[in-house]
């Protein structure tokens, strides 16, 4: 059985209608699970009209307040193909920003699928809280077994092919251990960077190339990795791509990454 899973974060920025247009070439005629970031509720609305899915929407499950502003109204989505069956889904209750997490059970052809998408708070922004989010985020990982995890990272500082050489930003003394326990050498799950899988056979040509792909550009047009799909060994790449300037057209400032896989 084939799987697409996507992984995109949409940005809060620019109209939602073209971004639509574009995701819609990328999940039809598939069985497929994608993961949103940065979506607004008015986008999500939108979104369930225009994209015959079901979905779970993290604002749906921890709504915002009164009074706690728009950093607080930027949620995660997942749709999925009619053909899949939703048993449970959730948020990671003790991340500061749950709403940033949504994870979801889900059955296609009799086969369990647990998925996680995260979105990162920024080290600028947030600080030491940036970190908690990680540390949360990681000890959940080590609680329950997932076969995919989609998310925007905010990291690393510097990629690279050997994962035991990546460098992580240290906010504020934290010499990057939390997001390391998500994605770094000494993770907290047996989740694997299925991007690296992919180019492992062809290994030699991003030996020294850093980022291995570009899903996003900071100020001083510094380009960096830092959106990923995370797979169980049961669920073997067969295609992997970061449609960076595809995306970008699209009104995102993120790359989609874009995920075939195999059980």
């Amino acid at each position: 059985m084939n799987l697409r899973v996507i992984q995109w974060n949409i940005s809060f920025l620019n109209t939602i209608d073209k971004k639509i247009n574009y995701l819609l070439t990328k999940i039809l005629l598939k069985k497929c699970v994608f993961i949103l970031e940065e979506v607004r509720r008015e986008d999500f609305e939108v979104i369930k009209n225009r994209i015959d899915y079901n979905f779970i929407y993290s604002l749906d499950i921890r709504k915002p307040g009164k009074f706690e502003g728009r950093n607080r109204k930027l949620g995660v989505l997942i749709g999925f193909s009619k053909d899949i069956k939703i048993l449970s889904s959730g948020v990671i209750e003790r991340s500061l920003f749950p709403e940033r997490t949504l994870f979801a059970e889900m059955k296609l052809d009799g086969i369990k699928i647990n998925i996680l998408g995260f979105h990162s708070l920024t080290g600028v922004d947030y600080k030491r809280a940036k970190s908690a989010q990680f540390a949360a985020i990681a000890d959940f990982l080590n609680d329950k077994q997932f076969n995919f995890l989609c998310f925007d990272a905010n990291e690393p500082k510097i990629d690279c092919y050997d994962i035991s050489k990546l460098e992580f930003f240290d906010q504020k003394g934290d010499k990057g251990k939390p997001a390391s326990l998500v994605f770094g050498v000494n993770r907290s799950h047996e989740l694997s960077d299925s991007f690296r899988d992919y180019i492992s056979i062809k290994k030699e040509e991003y030996l020294y190339k850093s980022p291995l792909e570009v899903s996003f550009i900071v100020t001083g047009g510094i380009k960096k990795r830092y959106d990923y799909i995370f797979s169980s060994s049961n669920w073997k790449v067969i295609n992997l791509e970061y449609l960076y300037k595809e995306s970008v057209t699209a009104g995102s400032d993120h790359a989609l990454v874009l995920g075939d896989f195999r059980v």
